[in-house]
């Protein structure tokens, strides 16, 4: 009798255990966050005849890669920055079936997404482990060819001209916060960034620390917004492009322009949103018409 008490006793035990496997795996999710990126890769390789005029599948595709992924921007050539402009979504989510930004109409009109962003988790190097993070697939829509997941890792500080690391108090919590306060173009968002290609594997990297951003030169947004205005991103200019190797960039480029030496995106430099073609790794990829990019980063909520 006191054998069968004790069995008893511990099958609920037992039970308890093994209900508890599945609450540790799940705790593990964020871990896949790097990987589900390189498996994206691979799946929006397979997706043909992108334009920025024919989106294709790809937000659905990017989106259902993880259940925090969001695309917030789409944007292509003539809708940039200063002709990127909004469409409002109870919620801030929307289906895109052409360039613009999302915003949030249900709270204050903030850029999508209002709610903080999944730490980067599992990644190749640490060092960007337990940042926010911001990313681009892009679209060579001459060739209709994927180029790449381009992928903006957040520190939290600014960087300026003479590569000097200021922190103050830019903190990047959310996708109105990427982009919000202005930095005047001398001081640019430090970041650690990563490329990669078609097949999932980084073809490109720096986790130096010296890397920065700076959307615009004169982005302007309001205090409680992160975009300039519902029909225009930026006031003027804007950069979606980073430029490895210690290089800052933004919409007028002091530091450097993303279209030399280990440049990587596309974005409106001192003209009109049009006249950017794609750069990739410095070289111009021939994109003059057609590019599109899809901006998503990763929402917990």
């Amino acid at each position: 009798k006191i054998s069968l008490v004790i069995a008893l006793f511990l099958i609920p035990m037992v039970g308890k255990s093994q209900m508890a496997l599945p609450t540790f795996q799940g705790a593990q999710k964020p871990y896949l966050m790097f990987k589900n990126l390189q498996t994206l890769a691979v799946s929006l390789d397979a997706l043909t005849s992108i334009t920025n005029s024919n989106l294709g599948s790809v937000q659905s595709t990017i989106e259902g890669a993880d259940n925090s992924f969001h695309v917030f921007a789409v944007i292509g050539k003539n809708d940039l920055a200063e002709s990127l402009a909004g469409t409002g979504a109870s919620g801030g989510t929307t289906s895109f079936s052409s360039p613009k930004f999302v915003y949030n109409s249900s709270a204050s009109n903030i850029l999508s997404t209002g709610n903080t962003i999944a730490n980067m988790t599992g990644g190749p190097n640490s060092v960007i482990d337990g940042n926010k993070w911001m990313a681009m697939a892009l679209y060579d829509g001459s060739t209709n060819g994927f180029k790449g997941i381009m992928l903006w890792v957040f520190t939290d500080d600014l960087i300026n001209s003479s590569n000097s690391v200021t922190t103050d108090g830019h903190t990047v919590t959310t996708a109105k916060s990427i982009f919000y306060p202005d930095n005047a173009g001398s001081s640019y968002n430090r970041i650690y960034a990563v490329v990669i290609g078609d097949d999932g594997s980084v073809d490109y990297s720096d986790y130096d620390g010296n890397v920065g951003w700076n959307f615009s030169n004169n982005q302007s947004p309001g205090s409680s917004t992160g975009y300039y205005n519902t029909s225009q991103f930026s006031g003027d200019d804007g950069l979606w492009a980073f430029r490895l190797s210690g290089n800052k960039v933004d919409g007028n480029s002091p530091g450097g322009t993303y279209k030399t030496t280990n440049g990587f995106g596309v974005g409106n430099y001192d003209g009109t949103d049009g006249t950017s073609n794609i750069y990739w790794n410095g070289s111009n990829s021939g994109g003059t018409s057609n590019y599109v990019g899809f901006v998503f980063t990763g929402d917990m909520s």
